[in-house]
């Protein structure tokens, strides 16, 4: 998952160097700004991903020991993250 997700947003940003040597237009300009943005956020997203599908495999196996530790650490990022907007 994280490779597929790594290789992904590296193919977004590419892209949107390629689209760079196009002439400058609206469309072309939005289209970079969207490919770029949405590289970042994949590879914020990729590693919570990741996490939760882990957590969820392991509750699935019995292994509870080590899926209440996932989701404590989801919890702690969630909880950094709601900090983080209300700063």
């Amino acid at each position: 998952m994280l490779r597929t997700g790594a290789i992904t947003s590296g193919c977004m940003f590419v892209t949107s160097l390629a689209l760079e040597l196009l002439p400058r237009d609206e469309s072309v300009h939005v289209a970079i700004d969207l490919l770029r943005k949405g590289a970042a956020s994949m590879l914020l997203v990729t590693p919570v991903a990741r996490l939760v599908m882990a957590g969820t495999l392991l509750g699935l196996r019995g292994e509870w020991r080590y899926a209440a530790i996932a989701a404590g650490v989801i919890g702690l990022l969630a909880l950094a993250v709601g900090a983080g907007f209300q700063a």
